[in-house]
């Protein structure tokens, strides 16, 4: 019986190290902020809003990052035009470099993605955004050094939106076997 258990582990780790097994690393991004933070109203006062609210994002760090193979971010908002006037919302997603302190400046940071949707008044809808992390895409160089800062704007060009922000997330996939020298 102790000689089966033992073999049965074994195989077990070969088997999550084998060169075929595929590791699914996902931070929800959402967990980080306050939940009364998740929701508000743009307007012609305020016209967006940072996720989180630092400009230099929120640090992630992916110790083994060489065993990067891909990943996504995902990111959504549901909302709702409460104004007068058509609006439009921009979602977009940047990535910088670990000692990056402002994601909007476009000094060594990159915009991963970006996505619009045009409201009119009264009308609602979800604006969601899922990028791909491969090799050539922007940003995956950032994810593959090993930390990493995300962060997503919401922008209104328009008179007043509610939003919710429903999602936000990075899903990484890793073949740990790359990491075997």
């Amino acid at each position: 019986m102790k000689r089966v258990l033992l073999l049965s582990g074994l195989l077990l780790a070969l088997a999550a190290c084998s060169g075929h097994t595929v590791h699914r690393l996902e931070v929800d991004l959402l967990s980080f902020l306050p939940q009364d933070s998740r929701q508000g109203t743009l307007d012609l006062t305020q016209t967006e809003i940072q996720v989180p609210g630092d400009p230099a994002g929120q640090r992630v760090d992916l110790p083994g990052a060489e065993a990067l193979v891909d990943g996504s971010v995902k990111a959504q908002a549901e909302l709702e035009n409460t104004g007068a006037i058509p609006a439009t919302l921009r979602l977009e997603v940047r990535l910088g470099p670990k000692d990056d302190t402002d994601l909007y400046d476009g000094n060594g940071d990159v915009q991963a993605g970006t996505k619009e949707i045009r409201l009119d008044p009264g009308q609602k809808g979800p604006l969601s955004l899922d990028l791909l992390l491969k090799e050539g895409n922007p940003g995956y160089d950032l994810v593959k050094a090993g930390s990493f800062r995300i962060g997503a704007k919401l922008s209104l060009s328009g008179e007043k939106v509610s939003y919710k922000l429903t999602q936000a997330e990075v899903v990484l996939r890793l073949k740990l076997f790359n990491l075997i020298p």
